[in-house]
């Protein structure tokens, strides 16, 4: 955390703010900071911590968390220790990319319900990197209320300055001292060769091959990655020629190191001959 920045930030939200209500899109919030390879349940990136600290308990008349819950691996009795409201949105059952579901609704219909049912709320906060949030974050100023919004820069809309419909904006990833470049595949490029050669010298059958959703799944464990980032950091990896696709003698595919890989990065015959073999057939 940057220690600056916090003090910064702190002074300037709890100006003229006596009676807070916070609004977080934590589907949002959680999958973007997976995408940096960022444990949002980490205390030194936790969100809610973050608001606790900034807010205090003094301020904060409610703080609400949207999410559907069974695609995010959160522990829910922790937020609750945290004071936090949860808002369950069910959605379509699919992960990150793919998933749909009504949380920007349902957070900016509750907003506006409280504006009308609390009066004494003299500032809305927003976490989130949505640009749908721009209607109420823009109707709530117009109403004459202080508008806060916390998000990661980098996955904001181009085509939008968010910064122009709230009174304090705050980025987190220079708060959270979090480098823009752990979202680029090529920083997480060597670390990955190295699992996947961690992972044919340790494995039981020597016939083995490390298929794309065991790959991705490896990837996501190790450095804390969503699947997405994942997949993408698995198709930098064949693109730039450092792992290929082969196939072995039972007709199944995975993913090993090229041979000139293999050579920069030192394995050994015995965790490569397999792979090799399989190119061959």
């Amino acid at each position: 955390m940057d220690k600056g920045l916090l003090d910064d930030y702190t002074a300037k939200c709890r100006e003229n703010c006596t009676h807070t209500g916070i609004f977080v899109d934590y589907d949002n919030i959680y999958y973007s900071l997976k995408e940096y390879g960022v444990d949002p349940e980490n205390e030194d990136y936790c969100v809610f911590s973050l608001m606790n600290h900034i807010y205090t308990m003094d301020r904060i008349r409610t703080m609400r968390a949207y999410a559907d819950y069974d695609q995010i691996n959160v522990s829910l009795k922790r937020l609750q220790e945290m004071r936090v409201q949860i808002k369950n949105v069910y959605g379509n059952g699919l992960e990150e990319e793919y998933r749909k579901n009504a949380s920007d609704i349902e957070l900016s219909v509750d907003a506006l319900e409280m504006y009308y049912r609390c009066p004494m709320i003299d500032t809305f906060v927003f976490l989130t990197s949505d640009s749908d949030m721009i209607p109420i974050m823009s109707r709530l100023m117009y109403k004459g209320r202080r508008v806060h919004l916390f998000c990661l820069g980098a996955s904001t809309s181009r085509h939008q300055d968010l910064s122009r419909f709230c009174h304090v904006f705050c980025d987190l990833l220079p708060l959270f001292q979090i480098d823009p470049a752990r979202k680029e595949p090529s920083y997480w490029q060597k670390g990955a060769l190295c699992e996947i050669e961690n992972w044919y010298a340790g494995r039981k059958n020597e016939t083995m091959l490390l298929g794309g959703k065991w790959l991705n799944r490896l990837l996501c464990q190790k450095f804390g990655l969503s699947s997405h980032a994942a997949g993408r950091l698995i198709t930098y990896l064949r693109e730039s020629g450092c792992i290929e696709e082969v196939k072995n003698s039972a007709g199944n595919s995975g993913f090993c190191l090229t041979d000139s890989t293999s050579h920069f990065y030192h394995v050994s015959p015995s965790k490569s001959d397999d792979a090799s073999s399989a190119r061959s057939t």
